[in-house]
């Protein structure tokens, strides 16, 4: 004798939901999905030739490795600046100096990679960064006032320079 075969719950047919209905999201416990919409930004990276004028003298800090830090802050960064007050890592237009840059690290085995970049605002959904410098140390020089985003393969950590004191501002894990 043979097995038999087992009847499955499954349903069968197709779901219909209603698009009128009210379910439960994050800040109601009531509420109608009304539309849903993707944003497409466009990055353009330049380099300063500050920094291209370091790549021959300076182990670490090659294009490609440059280029790969900077597209996988993007998403750390654009949640800080849409959950934490007072924190903004894109230029008013027309300001270009030293305290709107953004030192981006990531730790190696050794030390620590920091690439000092400019995110600015060029037109609807377009912006450019600029890479200024990059170094492979320990103790690289973050201005007061200036924000630092670590990067590692677990998330990453968002800190300001203020009074001398390196301060933690928020944790993405």
């Amino acid at each position: 004798m043979g097995d038999r075969q087992r009847i499955k719950n499954e349903l069968k047919g197709e779901i219909i939901l209603d698009e009128f209905a009210f379910f439960e999201n994050k800040g109601s416990k009531n509420a109608r999905k009304i539309t849903n919409k993707t944003e497409q930004l466009h990055f353009e990276i330049w380099f300063d030739k500050h920094y291209v004028n370091r790549t021959t003298e300076r182990n670490g800090i090659d294009e490609t490795i440059i280029k790969k830090l900077l597209y996988d802050s993007f998403f750390h960064l654009i949640h800080y600046s849409l959950t934490l007050k007072g924190f903004s890592f894109v230029n008013p237009n027309g300001a270009n100096d030293h305290t709107h840059r953004l030192v981006i690290q990531q730790d190696n085995n050794t030390e620590t990679l920091n690439i000092a970049v400019g995110f600015y605002y060029i037109s609807d959904n377009k912006y450019e960064i600029t890479v200024f410098t990059a170094m492979v140390v320990d103790n690289f020089r973050i201005s007061d006032g200036q924000f630092a985003l670590l990067i590692d393969n677990n998330g990453s950590t968002l800190k300001k320079m203020d009074n001398k004191k390196l301060v933690i501002l928020a944790s993405l894990f």
